[in-house]
């Protein structure tokens, strides 16, 4: 039995949805930064490249789904050191993202390693997913892309977008307390607290321990 004739998904009521959809995201979303991945020496068996570049940042208005705060595993001490596992949802229109990003050669879609800067948390966060069918067809059309986020682990990739709060990631993230792990800038944090502690415990300067000073 064919669909009802009386009702058509017409281009204009595609069009419709997706200026509304939009609009939605800019009343209610934040503007965040994109910031895409640049393979430097691709793993082709793995898929992976730890030596990756970021060079663009382009601000993307995109609405927060997860409204309830942070999902994870949250601010966890581990015994690598004091590690904040946070994640998010977020979702931008899939129009405004092509607009945005029209001048950047080969970013015709958000991929997983892009990168997402959070101003309210001034937070760095890892593209992990992107759900491209979510919602399903309103009107025989998609219009977003629905990105899954966790808070990024900085590994030594290179960070030059020209843009100071993301590039200055790359300096504050070597930090042994974190286990490499990037955090927000809080001037409230135990960091420097849980470093000034352990140098009072241990002495680090000791070569061998067990040498009693005869051996190096």
């Amino acid at each position: 039995m064919s669909t009802n004739p009386h009702f058509k998904r017409e281009p204009a009521d595609q069009n419709l949805i997706e200026s509304l959809v939009i609009e939605t995201i800019k009343i209610h979303g934040h503007d965040f930064l994109f910031i895409p991945r640049t393979l430097v020496n691709e793993d082709t068996l793995f898929g992976e490249d730890t030596v990756s570049k970021f060079e663009n940042a382009v601000e993307i208005e995109m609405y927060v789904s997860t409204v309830d705060g942070f999902g994870g595993e949250g601010d966890i001490m581990t015994k690598l050191g004091f590690q904040i596992s946070d994640s998010m949802n977020v979702v931008v229109s899939k129009k405004r993202f092509t607009e945005s990003c029209e001048h950047l050669s080969n970013i015709n879609y958000p991929r997983e390693g892009d990168l997402l800067y959070f101003p309210l948390s001034k937070g760095l966060f890892e593209i992990k997913f992107v759900e491209t069918e979510n919602p399903f067809y309103q009107s025989g059309k998609l219009y977003t892309y629905d990105l899954s986020c966790e808070l990024f682990r900085y590994g030594h990739q290179d960070i030059d977008t020209g843009d100071d709060r993301v590039d200055s990631v790359e300096i504050d993230s070597v930090d042994s307390i974190t286990g490499g792990v990037t955090i927000p800038s809080d001037p409230y944090s135990d960091n420097d607290d849980f470093e000034s502690l352990g140098e009072d415990i241990f002495d680090f300067t000791e070569n061998d321990p067990f040498s009693d000073g005869n051996f190096r």
